[in-house]
């Protein structure tokens, strides 16, 4: 038998007033066919007891969110038989009660680290203590944050700890569980503190978060997205435990920080085992231009990328980055008469010129790279291949020729044009490509910075790595300038060392 309102997930109406009134408890709309509506519902019954009841059975989300209200509200355990019905935050907005924690593991025995969560939460460490669970990093982590001391002290003091707990797929690793350090991977109550606004969705945007009418978030723990009425600002983290850590080997168990900043490094620099340690399942905003960044500069980093599965490059510019850097590393196995367009690199000769046999063997292999070989031996001085190559007029190799030491590329080229041999291409959509090896070159940043984080690594400009840039010499600069410096409030080093340049 049909739910009676079974007919309102069809229904893909968008009214504002409506969806505050679901987040505020008040009523439910008659419309639940967008993701955004849904969402608001579900936050509006995890917030609000006794709220959205008529709901149960529409769709697994409300009934696994009526569950965890009936939990954390009520004394009255809710029957769950079918696995998509058990809830995987029963600990926020508010935690059960200590006897209904007891009647929950007692009907629903499994449920046993969900309750270790809530004792962490909100510090039951007498009940913590008759759980017989194994240490586990996501109740050390949530502890920490809560202040329940002698739950935290006593999982940390074991020399062994695993990871129950994803917070990013919302499941449990009850069988087998991994052995596991504190890496910061876990969605603690005050992050769900911080909240988000919706707005109506778009569905023309180019943007996602418009497509949708909210941000897609890396942990959805209580499955609402996070979204409130008005949005509340994220938590203030201190920075000043996060940049040692920089240019420190990393504790064996992370404190509290925000590590988007240390996770951008490891990619930055292709730091391998600090990258595979800190990163997220979904990569984060810049992570991406740092990881070509880390590719283009690290052969070995380039190495441990072409042997992932293919989910984790499924970016094209992941493959395209590997191939350029196995490339200038002397090898050509990854670029074949099949590889796709998509995937050949232009910068061929940065930060490490090719041997110039390899670039006179590119260009026969592949005649659409003629030009990036050209200009990877403009770049290295290799004379008689760029001869071999014999490219023709182009305005970004003439660019790049007016750079070099060397006349005779100039002077080919322009008896090129003379004889009607041209690429004819401006290169406006790929303006990056006039970028020669004098800004590749560039000398570290003047500025120095008072205050840093995860958005001091620019990953904004298009340019350098293929139309991609990371840029960590704001961080440099900063780290490597002493506090004594920084807080005379001089903020250029052009206050330091005064020049007649």
């Amino acid at each position: 038998m049909a739910h009676p309102r079974q007919s309102a997930l069809q229904d893909f109406r968008f009214n504002q007033r409506v969806l505050q009134d679901a987040i505020n408890g008040v009523r439910i709309p008659d419309y639940l066919g967008l993701e955004l509506v849904q969402l608001c519902v579900v936050a509006g019954i995890r917030r609000n007891a006794g709220f959205g009841h008529e709901l149960r059975g529409l769709t697994p989300r409300f009934t696994r969110a009526l569950n965890a209200q009936a939990i954390m509200y009520s004394k009255d355990i809710p029957d769950m038989n079918d696995p998509e019905e058990f809830p995987y935050c029963i600990w926020y907005p508010s935690t059960p009660s200590r006897d209904t924690c007891r009647k929950l593991i007692t009907l629903y025995p499994w449920m046993k680290y969900q309750v270790g969560r809530v004792c962490a939460v909100a510090n039951y460490d007498d009940l913590y203590k008759k759980l017989d669970i194994l240490p586990e990093v996501g109740i050390a982590e949530e502890a920490r944050e809560n202040g329940s001391e002698a739950i935290y002290s006593a999982i940390v003091k074991q020399p062994v700890k695993y990871a129950v707990f994803n917070d990013y797929s919302n499941s449990l690793v009850l069988e087998n569980p991994p052995i596991s350090a504190m890496n910061g991977n876990t969605c603690v109550t005050t992050l769900l503190e911080s909240k988000q606004s919706f707005k109506r969705p778009r569905a023309k945007s180019i943007l996602k978060s418009d497509i949708n009418g909210f941000e897609s978030l890396l942990y959805d723990i209580c499955e609402d997205m996070s979204v409130d009425v008005k949005r509340s600002e994220p938590r203030s983290i201190d920075q000043s435990v996060v940049i040692p850590l920089l240019y420190s080997p990393l504790p064996a168990d992370l404190p509290t920080v925000d590590k988007d900043m240390l996770i951008l490094s490891a990619a930055y620099h292709g730091n391998i085992d600090r990258y595979m340690r800190l990163r997220h399942p979904q990569k984060i905003k810049g992570e991406l231009a740092c990881l070509i960044r880390g590719i283009y500069h690290d052969p070995l980093f380039a190495k441990f990328w072409s042997l992932q599965p293919t989910p984790d490059i499924y970016d094209w510019r992941i493959r395209r980055a590997i191939n350029a850097r196995f490339l200038m590393t002397n090898d050509l196995s990854r670029i074949t008469p099949t590889t796709p367009v998509g995937e050949l690199p232009y910068l061929i000769w940065f930060p490490q010129p090719a041997y110039h046999g390899v670039y006179e063997e590119l260009a026969r292999l592949r005649p659409e790279m003629k030009l990036q070989a050209a200009r990877a031996c403009i770049v290295a001085n290799y004379q008689r291949s760029f001869e071999e190559i014999d490219p023709p007029h182009d305005p970004a190799l003439v660019q790049e020729a007016q750079e070099s030491p060397n006349p005779f590329f100039l002077k080919h080229l322009r008896a090129k044009e003379a004889q009607g041999d041209t690429t004819g291409e401006d290169h406006g959509s790929e303006y990056w490509k006039y970028f020669t090896i004098k800004h590749a070159l560039k000398p570290s940043t003047p500025t120095i910075l008072g205050e840093l984080n995860a958005s001091s690594i620019g990953t904004t400009q298009t340019w350098i790595y293929d139309g991609v840039e990371a840029e960590m010499s704001n961080v440099e600069v900063s780290i490597c300038t002493p506090e004594e410096v920084k807080q005379c409030g001089i903020s250029d080093v052009m206050f330091r060392y005064p020049s007649t340049e």
